[in-house]
């Protein structure tokens, strides 16, 4: 994911693992970044670490540090020894980042411009006396390289689906959308869009797709539910739509 999310990295050439592996590896003994592997499964070889923020990096970047990866001290033998825990929202982390892995690629393969691409920019807003906020996981601007070019908005959710995996309609799909409608009716977001942003659940789990169709058209939303495994071909159908 480094390589393709970090244009330093991306265009480094023929050496590029071997230089990320090494700036990683500095980052880590100078406290910049924190570092764990995947679970690993028996007879799987290795797994890909997990990467987070460190203390000093927080200090160097200027930003209001959080320990994304739970260090455990235990006894042994009179040394104390550190054990890393994987975060509990890893694979959600991942997810996200697999998707921006995935429309920087797509960008390249078709000469199109990934305009924005933010990650929980909060929304507050007032409906009544309700007071809400708004979190998409990320905010996407696309402009697509097409005969007639076109931009495309949206607001992209990555579901696990380990929320309310025993629920037939999830309710924290439903919550998602019926604060997106409070959104939409507020019209907050004319100061960022021309027009609403179509929703897209990405998601593991295949069968929540139909239920969150159907709660936008019920809701009156533009959103499209899909398995995380089609994103990429959505994206090359959205290039194809003219």
């Amino acid at each position: 994911m480094l390589e393709i999310i970090s244009p330093s990295y991306r265009y480094l050439g023929e050496n590029r693992t071997r230089l990320i592996n090494r700036s990683v590896k500095k980052l880590f003994h100078n406290m910049c970044i924190d570092k764990i592997n995947e679970r690993q499964e028996f007879n799987s070889g290795n797994t890909p670490a997990i990467l987070s923020l460190d203390r000093a990096g927080s200090i160097i970047l200027g930003v209001k540090h959080k320990r994304r990866i739970k260090h455990v001290k235990s006894i042994v033998n009179g040394q104390t020894e550190i054990t890393r825990r994987l975060p509990s929202n890893y694979r959600h982390i991942n997810g996200v980042n697999q998707l921006e892995v995935d429309t920087i690629l797509f960008c390249e393969d078709t000469g199109s411009e990934l305009v924005e691409w933010v990650h929980e920019k909060p929304q507050e807003l007032h409906y009544g006396v309700e007071r809400l906020i708004v979190i998409p996981d990320i905010g996407m601007t696309l402009k697509l390289n097409t005969e007639h070019p076109k931009t495309f908005y949206a607001f992209i959710e990555f579901d696990t689906g380990s929320e309310g995996i025993r629920e037939k309609e999830p309710k924290i799909i439903r919550d998602k959308i019926i604060k997106y409608k409070k959104y939409k009716l507020s019209r907050l977001w004319e100061n960022d869009y021309p027009k609403f942003p179509m929703i897209l659940l990405v998601t593991e789990d295949e069968k929540r797709t139909d239920f969150f169709n159907k709660k936008c058209r019920e809701n009156g939303l533009l959103g499209l539910g899909i398995y995380y495994e089609n994103y990429k071909e959505f994206l090359k159908r959205l290039a194809d739509m003219d």
